[in-house]
């Protein structure tokens, strides 16, 4: 995502652009603090959300099994 922070002349106000979206904000100070607390957001750690109820429709980790191009088992371990 691209974020930009640019003067609008003609109204005196800041323009923060993510992509194509664009908001306003009447001091640059207003706009810097937005675009901190939006990267800080987007660089913060994020668990990937599991659905109620998955669990019991997947099958034992241990039962799962792909064939690699070598013909040796590989097995995965659910993190959490």
């Amino acid at each position: 995502m691209i974020i930009d922070i640019t003067q609008k002349p003609t109204s005196h106000c800041w323009v923060v652009r993510m992509d194509a979206l664009e908001v306003n904000f009447k001091s640059l100070g207003q706009a810097q603090a937005f675009v901190g607390q939006l990267k800080a957001r987007i660089d913060a750690p994020h668990a990937w959300p599991i659905p109620p109820g998955s669990a019991a429709l997947a099958r034992p980790m241990s039962a799962l099994r792909t064939a690699s191009p070598k013909g040796k088992e590989v097995r995965a371990d659910l993190v959490e």
